[in-house]
């Protein structure tokens, strides 16, 4: 029998630690109160604009609007709020299937500057985003109609449910292929954040799971990586074929974590990918006394009287070795997240 090496492992210990932080913390109300959520059109524009704005979402390390100072997903939400109001033919899968593809990456280009100059783009991989746009678009347009209200409306509100749940017909999308369901699930929380959507099996969610959240995971030492080849390559950013095992035990992680501190495990995302985003990235608060976002995203998202110190700095082994906090998520190309 040939045995695989073991690379990383659960500690549970740690991750019941750190449910205890954030049994007690709380989403800020006028997070989910947010103009993305709350934009004003019909329904099924809605729909499209949550749709497109996940299924290109995902390793927008280069996105950037300097002068609004948007990073990332809030980009993202800028643009296709706008698109949603303006009934954009970029939200219409009709238009996405018909029109040729090097037109739809200009004009994508064009929204994602901060000048309109389509060389100023700072949204890299246009032409994969775009492919995914009309990958999605060419089937919802030929089993629901174009209709994304249709889609969600079949799946009565199940993410398993005989091959009608939204966890067995969103992968059917190139942009959703992701095993780990991290994209639909993402999409999901959104619909359910605004109002759109309930899902009647929540037991069956995988947990939200990215590049921002394996690297907070891997830091405060709820997975730690076992193999010292492996964690040398994590510290020096080295590229990898797989982020295996290390997502998947994450996911774990951030089952433990929710089950234990009482929050829905699809609330884990917006306290991890917060506080990854800014307070534990690059620049980290408990080592440089600074936030890598300014205002910090976790602030933005979670009730917070002070934020002079990282909410898990007392128990963190990244807080004090260097060997934890230089831990970096692995270096994979993928459109999974």
């Amino acid at each position: 029998m040939i045995q695989t090496k073991k690379v990383a492992e659960l500690n549970r210990d740690q991750c019941l630690r750190i449910a205890e932080i954030i049994r007690n913390l709380k989403p800020r109300k006028d997070f989910y109160q947010r103009n993305y959520l709350r934009v004003e059109a019909d329904e099924e524009t809605i729909f499209r604009m949550h749709f497109f704005a996940v299924a290109i979402c995902h390793q927008t390390y280069t996105l950037h609007h300097p002068k609004l100072n948007l990073w990332g997903w809030d980009f993202i939400e800028h643009v296709f709020a706008i698109l949603a109001k303006e009934k954009s033919q970029l939200l219409n899968p009709s238009y996405l299937v018909s029109t040729d593809s090097s037109k739809l990456v200009r004009q994508l280009k064009n929204w994602f500057t901060y000048d309109e100059e389509p060389d100023h783009c700072t949204l890299d991989r246009p032409d994969e985003r775009v492919a995914l746009m009309q990958d999605a678009a060419g089937f919802v347009t030929s089993e629901f109609k174009g209709k994304l209200s249709s889609l969600f409306r079949s799946s009565k509100g199940f993410l398993i449910h005989s091959g009608t749940g939204l966890y067995e017909v969103l992968p059917k999308m190139q942009a959703f292929t992701d095993s780990q369901q991290k994209k639909s699930t993402f999409l999901i929380k959104l619909l359910m954040d605004a109002g759109l959507i309930t899902i009647n099996d929540p037991e069956n969610f995988i947990p939200i799971m990215d590049y921002h959240m394996q690297r907070v995971l891997m830091r405060t030492g709820c997975v730690e990586i076992t193999d010292p080849d492996l964690r040398q390559q994590l510290i020096n950013r080295k590229p990898q074929n797989s982020d295996e095992p290390i997502r998947s035990l994450c996911i774990e992680a951030f089952r433990i974590i929710a089950d234990t501190s009482g929050h829905q495990v699809t609330r884990m995302n917006d306290y991890f990918w917060s506080l990854g985003r800014s307070c534990c990235n690059t620049t980290t608060l408990c080592h440089d006394h600074r936030c890598e976002k300014e205002p910090c995203t976790l602030t933005q998202i979670i009730e917070l009287q002070a934020h002079s110190r990282c909410i898990f700095q007392d128990i963190c082994p990244g807080a004090i070795l260097d060997d934890y906090r230089n831990l970096w998520q692995p270096m994979v190309k993928t459109h999974f997240y």
